[in-house]
Parts: structure tokens; sequence; C-alpha cells
């Protein structure tokens, strides 16, 4: 590469990572709480501060004496960051997540320029990839904490990957390849599923060779001792309960194999607010590849979003980027280009390549800032529609803090918030900062190996029913799984009143439960 090309790959790629760095920062630093979730690991990270940064055996977090199982290595950074500058943990949560998720553009753009048939075919997805939601939305939430680092470690470990299995490669890819992979292990269980797969594929695909095997195998062999003082000392503490228990939870929020094949006709993954852009593009670059015979990230695709469905959506995005480019530097923009006839009549002639009539045409520049301004604007709605519905507001920070101070460390609570089992910020948040038992709350359970994780889903969500129901219910629900609870912490969905609950009538007419707090959507009865 001359001094030039590179000069124009670092500012394209560097325009690129600014505007998602920015789009990323829009909402959190508007907020003055992490966005969504991130309960869990905020009590996490304080008890690796107060065990002095040795793995505790257990969490505080819901006093459930849930396995301190979860790969360490953000939480050790997050507890370092502030032990180092005294910023706020919460603080740390709310604003950095989105800053590591924008280290992965330029992360993005090195496997990109792998795979890709072109630098300019590599720009382009990796100006999709800056701006698609799938790829940030929940990287910038509070639980990004962990899921940015795992997507930016996973992309360099890809790329170390694919240059593994790639002909003649150097010896110090496998050491490469230790490092990254090791960092996937220690950042996110869901990255390094992905990436371990994303690994056979392109063996099998690229290699398929005794010695691409021994790579492989020497590669591997090295990840584990990188990582073994993390992953020996639970084994060490817990056997190989907490890995079993997280294998089976992540089957209770996928689909079968069957619905994904058919999830695919959809092929609507990169939550678009508005148009779906950025999936018709895949889409043509998915056909026109598939026209050419080429099936790499056709499979790859595929493979990702079947075998590993839970997370899958995240990382397709990363093909789907890929295919995207391929649609726009060989379909879309030639197509727009004044130089369209002599492009498609006259394919042999020397020097031919969809990238050399890149915007060379008034309607190819039409497009491509009307693309660029469309992925902008929906990109910050994205950001703007989770502080808005998915985060805590003061009105809920302020009940939790009387939670805290009015109730015994003893007190249990029952929840209902009419949320979702796994995408309930009020349920996660609140045993962190109430510092109080929630018994429904089920974030975390995925670590406890006792087979109960996928009822603990059902008593959750039949808790929620209770809503809109009697007292029976509730009574009813307490007797079903035997809990004792103390209180009954009532949320209302934005808009309504809780007043007209039915199960908030139910308990104010009810001798049994007395009303102690009352703001707004939000209403705390104790029970007598």
């Amino acid at each position: 590469m001359n001094r030039k090309g590179y000069i124009t790959d670092i500012g394209a790629v560097g325009f690129a990572t600014l505007i998602g760095l920015l789009i990323r920062l829009a909402a959190p630093v508007t907020s003055d709480f992490p966005l969504n979730d991130g309960g869990l690991f905020y009590s996490i990270i304080v008890d690796l501060r107060s065990n002095h940064f040795v793995l505790p055996e257990t969490t505080s977090y819901n006093l459930s004496s849930i396995p301190f199982a979860y790969p360490p290595l953000a939480f050790y950074f997050y507890a370092a960051l502030n032990t180092v500058t005294h910023i706020p943990i919460l603080d740390l949560m709310r604003v950095l997540p989105a800053i590591v998720s924008a280290a992965a553009i330029p992360a993005f753009y090195l496997l990109a320029r792998e795979i890709a048939s072109s630098k300019l075919e590599a720009a382009l997805a990796t100006f999709i990839f800056a701006l698609v939601p799938r790829a940030f939305d929940w990287l910038i939430m509070g639980g990004g904490v962990t899921r940015s680092l795992g997507l930016l470690f996973a992309l360099l470990a890809m790329r170390q990957a694919y240059i593994l299995f790639s002909p003649q490669a150097p010896n110090k890819a496998i050491w490469s390849m230790i490092l990254a992979g090791g960092l996937v292990v220690c950042s996110h269980p869901e990255a390094t599923a992905h990436t371990i797969l994303s690994a056979i594929f392109f063996y099998v695909w690229k290699d398929r060779s005794r010695n691409g095997f021994f790579r492989a195998m020497l590669s591997g062999i090295g990840i584990a001792i990188l990582t073994s003082p993390w992953w020996v000392t639970i084994l060490v503490r817990h056997g190989l309960d907490p890995f079993l228990a997280a294998a089976s939870a992540a089957g209770q929020d996928s689909y079968n194999i069957a619905l994904n094949l058919f999830a695919l006709f959809e092929f609507n993954f990169a939550d678009e607010p508005v148009l779906t852009i950025i999936s018709v593009l895949g889409l043509i670059g998915v056909f026109y590849l598939l026209a050419r015979k080429e099936f790499f990230l056709a499979l790859w695709f595929v493979i990702m979003h079947i075998f590993e469905p839970r997370g899958g959506s995240l990382f397709t995005m990363i093909p789907l980027a890929l295919f995207a480019g391929v649609g726009l530097d060989r379909v879309i923009l030639p197509a727009l280009s004044t130089q369209y006839e002599s492009l498609y009549l006259n394919p042999g002639a020397s020097g031919w390549a969809p990238s050399k009539y890149f915007l060379s045409g008034r309607y190819a520049k039409i497009f491509t800032g009307f693309l660029l301004i469309y992925l902008l604007i929906a990109a910050y709605l994205v950001g703007l529609r989770i502080r808005q519905d998915s985060t805590l507001t003061n009105a809920d920070l302020q009940a939790m803090l009387w939670v805290k101070t009015n109730t015994t460390d003893t007190s249990k609570f029952a929840l209902v918030t009419g949320q979702l089992p796994l995408h309930d910020p009020i349920s996660e948040w609140f045993p962190a900062l109430a510092e109080r038992q929630s018994v429904a709350t089920v974030f975390g359970l995925e670590w406890i190996n006792d087979g109960k994780f996928g009822a603990h889903i059902n008593d959750y969500r039949a808790l929620q029913l209770c809503a809109n129901q009697r007292i029976k219910c509730l009574d009813d629900w307490v007797a079903q799984n035997g809990n004792e609870i103390n209180y009954v912490f009532i949320h209302s969905a934005k808009g309504i009143d809780v007043k007209d609950l039915p199960l908030s009538v139910a308990l104010e007419n009810s001798p049994a439960y007395e009303l102690v707090y009352d703001a707004g959507e939000i209403e705390i009865f104790h029970k007598k």
C-alpha cells in the first residue's frame, strides 16, 4: 500500500469511527443513569472491589448465592478504573460501553479488509457497521460493559483466525490468535461461542489441512493456558455446574433451529426503526454473491444465525455489513454511475472494477448522501428510544432509595412491573440499588445449575399477570412458589396511572396490606 492509499484508509475508517462514536454517545451522555440493564454487573464490580480484586466465590446480588463465574475481564477493567480515577462506577457504566463499542468499528475494518474484495468494499461495509443499530444498541447499555468488550475482541480474534487458516500464514499468527482468543474468553461467553464457531468455519472453508489443524490445536491450548487463572478457579470452587447451567439457560431465550431457518426469510435483524435499508442492501449483496457462486459469506451468516441464535443477531451484523458493502460497491452505486454502460457492457475492459466508478454520477452522490443522513437519523432514534423507554427514571431511583433506607435488610419484595423476564431494568436494578431481595428476579440465576431456570422464567411471567387481577392471584403465586414476601412493589407502564391497575386497587382496599409509598407510576405495599 502506498502512503497516499494508507492515509486515505486511515481517514475513511477514522471518519466512520468518529460518527459511530458520536451516535453511540448521544443517548448515554444525555442520560443520568446507565441505559437499560446492568444491575447484576454493577453488583459484581462492587463485590470485586470490596474483595480487594480477588474473585469472590459468590456475588451479593439479590442474596441468591450466585456463583461468581462470569468471565471477569470487564469487571476488573471497570473496578480498576474506578479505583484509579475515582469516577463512580455508575458513571463509568453509563458512558464507557459506548466508547468501547465504537472501538469495534476499526476492528471490524481490519476483519473486513481481509475478507472483502477491495478496500472500498471494506470501507463501505465499515460505514454500515458503524451505523447499523443492532451492532451497538445492546452494547451502549449498562450491560454493555461485557458485551462491548466481547464484540471488540471477537472481531480481532476472528481476523486472526481468518489469517491463521490462510495459505502460508506466519507463525506469529498463532501468538496473535492466542492473545485475541484469550481476551474474548475472559470477556463474554456468547462472544466466545461465536468466535469458536467462526474459527471452525474458517478452517473448514479455507484450510482443512493437517498443518492448519495443528495450528488450531496450538492456539486452543495457548488460549486455555492464558485463561486458566479464571476457569481453574471456577472449577476448583464450583466444578462444571456454572458453565453447564449457563449453557442450558441460553436455550431459554432462543428459538429452535427450524424457527431460525424460517426467520431468515424475514431478513430483518438490524433493529432498523423506520426503513430496513441496511437489510435490503444486505439482501442485494447476498444474491449478487450467490449468483457468482461466492458462498463464503452466506454460509458464515447462516451458521452464525442458526447454531447460536440467542446472541446471533448481534454477531450476524458482521456478515450483514459485508453483504451491504457488496450491494453498494458492486450493484447500487455502479448502477447509478454515469459510467453504467461502460461498466456493464464492456466488463472485460482493462482495469474494470465497480469501485473505479465510485460516486462518478450525480445520482450516486445523492443516494450516498441520503443513505448517510438516513442512517444517522435512524441510529440516533434507536439510542433515543432506549433512553426514553428502557432506562430507570429519577422516580425509579427515588423509590429504590426509599426501600434501601426504610425497610429491613431481610425484607423480600414481589416486583410487579409488567415487563419481560430477561428484559426488565427495574427488576434487574432493584437488588443492586435497593439492596433487598426481589423474589421473582431471574437475572444471575442462569449460573445456578439446579435445572430450574425455565421454572424461574415462568414464575416471573405468572407474577406479572397479577397486575390485572385481584389479590388471590398474588396469594396463589406466593403459595405455589413457597416464597415469603414482605412488600409488593408495583410499577405501571409509562402513561398509565398505577392506581388504575386492578391489583393496586385490591391491595389498597385490603386490610392485610398497607400503602407505604406512593409516587406516580410506583406504589409499594407492606404486608402486615
